[in-house]
């Protein structure tokens, strides 16, 4: 039994493990893999390379291949309840929507929530066929069609129709007028029309024009429609036709109610079926901040998932730059696990596109950078958990699990309060620091001292400023505040090449502040005859992961990057970070350093801090800087701030609660250490040297055991009256 055995991973894992060179569990995948399987929401903090990735994608890669193995058998809760009656189905409703044993009224009193149901039997073949419903309790419903793969909330894709209580239909999230509004006690009629391929509502008698021209897929068995309904704090009784209809249909008998549909006509719906449509739709979403995350943790996941057969575990990435008719087709066909970006994911929910009712399983990576970004990330987070059913089809219930680099940060616990149940807590990082495996030092960088730069800025190469001078007048030779600070960004270039030669740097990662910089980092790097590559937001993703691949295999020494390479990446083998610019949040610092360093190799970090305030683009602007020459400061209507990046060193030196180490612009990194010589890039050689431990130490033993001994003399001088008195005795 292997040490991952265990914590209840099935042996059928074992390959993958021994592929990855895993021996023995890291210590967040001891905490998280026990937790995931058991069934608990999990809160996961840990330092960059520990495992973390490993730590849920294993557990799901096992919980999905043994739910879709022996999937459960869909039982009604009702075992007294004709299979074969026209009612409400309590075995295909949302968790919270009430349904009476008879089976004929349903009520959901939770407010901003909607919460649906089907019919027990659909529809297939022709004739024309009706049902009523009459509101019980103002609210707001829906009320229409719907085929098994649809959702619940109905009229919000492709495969189901609605008529709600303010005089709209829906179909395929697509309100358009049409009707009457209605309320407490009307009564509304929903036509189906197989002959015609038709659909329409009537209110309390008064028929409505045609609503929709449907497709004839409809009239499969496959594809069937059912009654179905939906409730937002509201209550409605249906009528499928066992009871007289209140306002019957008046074309002579040939519109019949729903419960006298011919039997040739009729699917009843099943548990074995059920289960048939639901096998195609995700059990795991798995969601990343970027591209390049998607594409690792696919990765991950696709090294677990690989080595389980019948069935096999189907995993989909859904990223920006991917083919979309490809994924729609891989969608339609099934998947278990999708990898991707909130924007694209929850695009295809809303668009109906991408099914989510069996989903048991929603992983957030990165989610403190996720709930940071307000307009963006924060915002379609909500938007995907309001999309998200509470309990699978099932009766599954969601589990939540979420990656954070601390968990003590309001927005999460926040995030944790309102969309986890009971979280086991993993803190393995508590609060940020360096691992012990990387050195950081500061290197200042002052151009009123150093005029180099002056001399570089008219020759050909030279690093190419970020313009936010070009309004300016710089005078060279003296020490005017914006002179100083076109200076310091020349001259930052400059170090970086210095920086490279004197360590013989042969792979790093540059971080840049600004996609700017990192593209004229990149032309200024190859212009002295170094390869380099550079990811940002603004490159296409195929330059993107050719970029990234290009770095990974050694055929660039550097890749120049923002942020975006700071979370969560593994990129295995780097000896050496430089920060051309220091970030503008002190918990990123970390982040960025924690590039190298892991797998137990040494790595060193060096940042280049401007002993004078610099000034940087800041765009507030509509455009977030595209096309943006606004270089006025951003208190006058402008984009850019000065950056002092001094106080922002102190910052983080005060969240470490360490003091960083400075070098000269020689960069001569002190790589003696006290358990042997550093050589960045590879684990720490050989053990502690204790003869030299000895001798180095020995003046120093010998005056402690003298201050020993003089305070323990001064002790007893000090309390003889006690010893006299104890003796007496």
């Amino acid at each position: 039994m292997t040490a991952f055995e265990e914590f209840g991973i099935i042996p059928e894992l074992s390959e993958a493990i021994s592929s990855l060179n895993w021996t023995l569990p890291t210590a967040v995948q001891s905490e998280a893999i026990p937790a995931i399987l058991g069934g608990a929401d999990a809160l996961i903090a840990a330092e960059t390379g520990s495992g973390k990735t490993g730590a849920f994608c294993l557990p799901i890669a096992q919980i999905v291949w043994e739910r879709r193995k022996s999937p459960e058998s869909l039982t009604s809760s009702d075992s007294s309840e004709s299979q074969h009656a026209h009612l409400l189905n309590r075995e295909d409703r949302d968790a919270s929507l009430q349904i009476d044993k008879s089976g004929l009224n349903c009520d959901a009193r939770v407010g901003k929530e909607w919460h649906g149901a089907r019919g027990k039997a659909g529809i297939h073949g022709g004739g024309a066929y009706y049902y009523e419903v009459t509101i019980t309790r103002d609210g707001l419903c829906r009320v229409g069609w719907a085929t098994m793969a649809g959702s619940l909330k109905i009229g919000t894709d492709f495969e189901s129709f609605g008529y709600g209580g303010t005089g709209k239909k829906s179909y395929g999230k697509k309100f358009d007028d049409y009707g009457k509004s209605f309320t407490t006690n009307d009564v509304l009629g929903c036509f189906l029309d197989l002959d015609n391929l038709k659909i329409w509502w009537s209110k309390n008698g008064e028929q409505f024009p045609m609503a929709y021209s449907i497709d004839r897929k409809f009239k499969s068995p496959a594809t069937c429609l059912f009654p179905a309904v939906l409730c937002q704090n509201s209550g409605l009784a249906v009528n499928f036709g066992s009871a007289p209809f209140k306002y019957p249909p008046t074309d002579g008998g040939r519109t019949v109610g729903v419960a006298a549909t011919p039997a040739g006509n009729l699917k009843w719906w099943s548990a074995e079926e059920k289960q048939s449509v639901d096998s195609t739709t995700p059990l795991c979403i798995i969601l990343e901040p970027t591209r390049e995350l998607v594409q690792q943790t696919f990765q991950n996941i696709q090294t677990f998932a690989g080595v389980l057969n019948e069935p096999k575990i189907r995993c989909v990435t859904l990223a920006a730059g991917e083919n979309m008719n490809q994924i729609l087709r891989t969608l339609e066909t099934g998947c278990d696990i999708i990898v991707g970006t909130p924007s694209r994911i929850v695009d295809l929910i809303q668009t109906g596109k991408l099914a989510t009712k069996s989903l048991q399983f929603i992983v957030i990576d990165e989610v403190d950078q996720f709930l940071a970004d307000k307009n963006g990330g924060a915002r379609q987070i909500d938007t995907l958990f309001r999309a998200l059913p509470l309990v699978a089809q099932d009766g599954t219930r969601r589990q939540v699990i979420a990656c954070s680099a601390t968990l003590h940060n309001y927005e999460v616990a926040r995030f944790a309060d309102r969309h986890m149940t009971f979280p086991q807590w993993i803190d393995l990082k508590g609060t940020d620091c360096v691992s012990s495996d990387v050195h950081h030092v500061v290197c200042h960088v002052d151009a009123s001292e150093d005029k180099q730069w002056i001399r570089a800025k008219y020759a050909p190469i030279h690093l190419e400023d970020d313009h936010v001078h070009d309004g300016d007048q710089i005078r060279a030779g003296t020490n005017d505040r914006d002179t100083i600070s076109l200076g310091t960004k020349i001259l930052k270039g400059i170090y970086v090449v210095k920086a490279i030669q004197a360590l013989h740097m042969d792979k790093a990662i540059i971080f840049c502040r600004t996609k700017q910089q990192c593209d004229h980092m990149e032309h200024f790097l190859r212009q002295n005859n170094f390869t380099a590559a550079c990811l940002h937001g603004d490159r296409s993703a195929e330059e993107r992961q050719s970029s990234l691949e290009g770095f990974k295999k050694g055929e660039m020494r550097f890749l120049v990057c923002t942020d975006v390479v700071a979370r969560g990446l593994d990129v295995q083998g780097v000896p050496f970070v430089i920060n051309v610019t220091l970030p503008d949040d002190k918990s990123m610092y970390v982040h960025r350093i924690g590039r190298v360093g892991r797998a137990e190799r040494m790595g060193l970090s060096i940042s280049l801090v401007s002993t004078n305030e610099e000034k940087v683009w800041y765009h507030k602007c509509r455009t977030r800087g595209v096309g943006c020459q606004n270089t006025k400061d951003i208190g006058k209507g402008g984009c850019t701030i000065w950056f002092d990046e001094k106080k922002m060193l102190g910052e983080i030196e005060e969240h470490l609660g360490a003091t960083i180490s400075t070098v000269d612009s020689d960069f001569a990194v002190p790589i003696d250490e006290f358990d042997g010589k550093v050589i960045y890039g590879e684990k720490r050689s050989g053990g502690a040297n204790f003869a030299t431990h000895v001798l180095s130490l020995a003046s120093s033993a010998s005056q402690l055991a003298d201050l020993e001994t003089k305070m323990q003399l001064e002790y007893l001088r000090n309390n003889r009256h006690v010893f006299m008195a104890f003796n007496a005795l």
